[in-house]
């Protein structure tokens, strides 16, 4: 399988691939190989790989999903035809609404017996949370896990993890009731779980340009030491390549994984679990939003970083054609949170934009577009989601903090510089980080420094 992904090879070809070997294998070793898979389906049968995602078809101009079977199977007089993309972006507009994409959703190949199928452009595939979170609840010691938050000591002016956070502790069973229940209980530590979701991008492939991206969850009520491992993540889709969906069409692949969240908020059931239950009924709610800036802004419905901050009313300069945020004086008119009900009411103003001009003016006047996480009820799109500490303070703010003001303005004083560079110089760092920059008496190296230094 490594060998299949390190050179980009489709299903066919890897078939195909593991044909020859055995047809060379049973040359040199005849009858002693025979029973060698002859098919990358009976190998992924042998391994016990099993494929439990749910593929939609998506549509490689405006990302609308599709059922995959309503795709291959599409026929009109009994003739297998290719399936049209039936999306309308602006079904408000008087205009446009009749205007639709058009685009197509496959493209047909014959086989070597005759017959036309129709091979989907781009495939979204998708695993269901519940059938996720059931699989793990089946492994022996994950609910103990689950309830390790609760014998933790409690630290009162010290953030170390999560569960020291206004969120885990004040977030409510039923948000809008002041006399509700807190969610995270000790009593219901290993039933009602905390989800961070994520959204990154990778090149899968090398030597060519193309970006695949990944949509996944954790579950914060996991110690942190595995919290991030593979076996505990929960992998919620992988969004098609060769280029990243654009801001609003994200929607389209949060549209099912919503769903999902919200049936999770009302508690599903599981059959059984690892601790010998025979029925264990669950709840989850998504409580952050954890992603680098760019793909925070994108599935949360902000405007760009560049441009407005999206938890105080703080709005970008525009000089020599680049944005700042220069201008710290007059505070007291932008340093005022945001309200999180009046951007779920300009995220839902949004939708009745009827054309890409308007949404643009609509976007840079009230800082939000829609964003599909709005459907979920208690969703805060100011709260919860978090600013990305290691671009915007390891690699930004705090770098140009140490050189532009205490350096430049001479609060860091040459002798303190000195100081500094022979402590640095005694450090025992780990290898994988790399040699840490010098200079640093002069002010230098601080422009060097990566975010693990």
């Amino acid at each position: 399988m490594n060998f299949r992904i390190k050179f980009n090879l489709p299903d066919v070809a890897t078939d195909a691939l593991i044909k020859f070997i055995r047809l060379v294998l049973t040359e040199i070793g005849g009858t002693e190989f025979e029973n060698f898979c002859g098919s990358l389906y009976i190998a992924k049968k042998s391994l016990g790989l099993s494929d439990t995602f749910v593929s939609f078809v998506v549509c490689n101009k405006c990302h609308k999903l599709y059922k995959k079977d309503e795709v291959i199977n599409f026929q009109r007089n009994n003739q297998i035809l290719v399936m049209k993309c039936t999306h309308v972006e602006f079904p408000n507009s008087a205009t446009r609404r009749k205007k639709i994409c058009n685009a197509d959703l496959s493209r047909q190949s014959r086989l070597l017996n005759g017959s036309i199928i129709n091979r989907p452009n781009l495939v979204f595939p998708y695993i269901t949370i519940h059938q996720q979170l059931a699989n793990l609840y089946r492994r022996p010691g994950f609910e103990d896990n689950l309830r390790h938050w609760t014998n933790r000591s409690d630290f009162e002016d010290l953030l170390c993890d999560i569960y020291d956070g206004d969120i885990w502790k004040t977030f409510k069973d039923k948000p809008f009731d002041e006399n509700s229940d807190l969610f995270f209980v000790k009593e219901k530590a290993d039933s009602h779980l905390g989800l961070m979701l994520n959204l990154d991008w990778f090149q899968p492939y090398s030597g060519v340009t193309y970006s695949t991206g990944i949509l996944y969850a954790a579950i914060a009520n996991l110690p942190r030491n595995i919290r991030f491992k593979r076996e505990n993540m929960l992998i919620l889709g992988i969004l098609p390549g060769p280029n990243e969906a654009s801001l609003h069409k994200m929607n389209h692949y949060l549209s099912p994984i919503v769903n999902e969240l919200l049936s999770l908020w009302h508690g599903i059931t599981l059959k059984s679990t690892a601790e010998g239950f025979d029925r264990k009924t669950i709840w989850a709610a998504l409580i952050l939003i954890s992603c680098d800036i760019p793909a925070a802004r994108k599935i949360s419905g902000h405007i760009s970083a560049l441009v407005s901050c999206y938890r105080c009313k703080k709005k970008a300069n525009y000089i020599n054609n680049k944005h700042n945020f220069g201008g710290m004086r007059n505070m007291d008119e932008w340093f005022i949170q945001k309200d999180p009900d009046m951007d779920r009411k300009n995220a839902l103003e949004w939708r009745h934009c009827n054309s890409d001009a308007a949404r643009k003016d609509f976007v840079k006047e009230n800082g939000v577009r829609w964003s599909e996480l709005y459907r979920i009820p208690y969703f805060n799109p100011i709260q919860h989601v978090i600013v990305d500490p290691m671009h915007c303070l390891f690699l930004g703010i705090a770098k140009w903090i140490v050189k532009r003001i205490w350096i430049d303005e001479g609060i860091l004083t040459p002798n303190i510089l000195d100081k500094i560079q022979e402590m640095m110089e005694k450090f025992q760092i780990p290898a994988d980080i790399g040699r840490i920059p010098g200079k640093i008496n002069c002010g230098e190296g601080f422009s060097n420094f990566t975010a693990d230094q």
